[in-house]
């Protein structure tokens, strides 16, 4: 198992910029989980999931920001 300790700062920027990618894919996919969601399909558990995922990869980023902040 690394440590944060063992990270370098090229590694947390690639990190941030491959989360940042996918946490905008997964909100357009939200926008279009709802539309379906508008259209009368049951979308409640892939919405659900979605929204977790959001939040769990901003919360990522943010821990990642600090430590390149901390790095800089």
């Amino acid at each position: 198992m690394r440590y944060l300790e063992d990270y370098l700062l090229t590694d947390y920027l690639a990190a941030k910029k491959s989360l940042a990618s996918t946490l905008h894919k997964i909100e357009q996919a939200i926008i279009s989980l709802e539309e379906k969601q508008s259209a009368g399909r049951n979308m409640k558990a892939q919405l659900t999931l979605s929204k977790e995922r959001v939040k769990a990869l901003k919360i990522s980023l943010a821990l990642i920001d600090r430590e390149i902040t901390r790095m800089s």
